[in-house]
């Protein structure tokens, strides 16, 4: 039995011991060499939370006996960093951090209207490299209807919508939701992600008008995205008149329709 909880022991210290040496040695695990002049130098790059990078661009040049080494990703800041050879030293290992990028985070409900306290949380732990989580807190009390066709992300310079998953929960009296998009999107000039959330029955006239023209620039780009977005619509526009003529083909069937439904019910 002692011998038993000898190995289990040992497991157990071999467990830990390679996790630490995970942590303390990445270069080992998961630099890229380059060779600069006579010099070879591993470089890893990392997010600010020391996740891999393994698309990173990175580009080395040797300037006297100065090797300057530039690395960069979609989604992140670049960044350089550049050191003396020292005489003997033929092999470099080096680390590069690159920043999240600051973008601009807005919620609002299809009317246009802020959603009082929602908030975002930044934080990007457990989500690959490659991606950017927003984090959105929206309190259970204004959104009745809670479920991701209810919620588009838009981003100015690449359309919308452009969240690839989204995931909700509870968290106290909000819900916690959770959308991916490719960091791509955050090198745009316009460094802006909105987030619109149905939260209503019907919106106004005003707002639809405003909808119904996105929708018909949204239908020469992109069909799918703008039937997607025409079953969020159809569901909230008011029965009225609208300026907008010719309506968008993935949503004029259903607005006929609303307008029959609603002179057959009327009083």
């Amino acid at each position: 039995m002692s011998s038993l909880k000898g190995i289990f022991r040992l497991r157990i210290l071999t467990v830990m011991l390679l996790a630490v040496f995970s942590l303390t040695t990445p270069t080992l695990l998961t630099a890229a060499e380059h060779k600069v002049g006579p010099y070879t130098v591993d470089v890893d790059v990392r997010s600010s939370l020391m996740q891999v990078i393994p698309h990173a661009y990175v580009k080395c040049r040797l300037s006297g006996n100065t090797i300057k080494i530039s690395a960069s990703a979609p989604g992140y800041v670049a960044q350089t960093h550049e050191f003396a050879a020292k005489p003997g030293q033929l092999v470099y290992p080096v680390i590069i951090r690159l920043p999240d990028k600051k973008v601009s985070l807005e919620v609002m409900t299809f009317d246009y209207k802020p959603i009082v306290s929602a908030y975002f949380d930044r934080y990007q732990g457990g989500t690959p490299t490659d991606l950017y989580a927003i984090n959105l807190y929206l309190p259970i009390k204004s959104w009745p209807h809670p479920k991701p066709s209810n919620l588009k992300v838009n981003q100015p310079g690449y359309g919308w919508p452009i969240q690839q998953t989204c995931d909700i929960s509870v968290f106290a009296d909000f819900y916690q939701v959770r959308m991916l998009v490719n960091r791509a999107v955050l090198d745009d000039p316009k460094d802006q992600l909105l987030v619109y959330v149905n939260t209503s029955e019907e919106i106004s006239v005003a707002a639809a008008e405003n909808w119904l023209l996105t929708l018909q620039e949204l239908e020469e780009s992109n069909r799918k995205e703008a039937e997607q977005l025409a079953i969020i619509l159809a569901a909230i526009l008011p029965v009225a008149e609208f300026s907008v003529a010719p309506l968008p083909r993935s949503i004029a069937a259903a607005v006929a329709f609303k307008r029959r439904f609603a002179e057959l019910h009327r009083d």
